[in-house]
């Protein structure tokens, strides 16, 4: 990947964080990220591996636990706009807005 594209992405980055921050407080995701969970700092831990570095299944190991459990949560930060998900050749791998 060339620079200019490296920084493309990187700004690109940057202005979905601030936008994400206008729209939510931190206290807004961290009780949507630990609401109803058995484990909150769990999550929060998960949703903070959200870097797009990690996988799924990475994600849901740090949790404790499965992918298929995993994947409706995701799937709803997702739709709520506190994760996005990026492409990367080996599979899917989200982006959080900003680390609570």
């Amino acid at each position: 990947m060339n620079e200019e594209i490296k920084k493309l992405i990187r700004q690109n980055e940057i202005i979905i964080s601030l936008l994400g921050r206008l729209a939510f407080k931190p206290e807004d995701i961290r009780r949507i990220v630990t609401s109803k969970k058995r484990n909150p700092e769990n999550y929060i831990d998960g949703y903070n591996a959200c870097d797009g570095k990690h996988s799924v299944s990475e994600i849901a190991r740090i949790i404790g636990v499965t992918q298929g459990t995993l994947s409706p949560i995701l799937a709803e930060w997702e739709e709520l706009g506190i994760i996005y998900e990026i492409e990367r050749p080996k599979g899917k791998f989200y982006k959080k807005l900003f680390p609570i």
